[in-house]
């Protein structure tokens, strides 16, 4: 797969809307208790994607 230089800018473009609206869903409404918990609970999803299914 190649990125264009006109695709590379369009993501470009997008990224920073793109990266305030995740954080004002994602991030903003969650405590920072909430949000190591979070952190815990996709540090476990992310371990398992290294390893082979059962």
């Amino acid at each position: 797969m190649v990125v264009t230089p006109a695709g590379r800018a369009a993501i470009e473009a997008a990224a920073p809307r793109h990266v305030a609206t995740v954080r004002w869903l994602v991030i903003d409404p969650l405590s920072p208790e909430e949000l190591d918990t979070l952190t815990v609970l996709c540090e476990r999803i992310l371990g398992r994607l290294e390893v082979d299914p059962p």
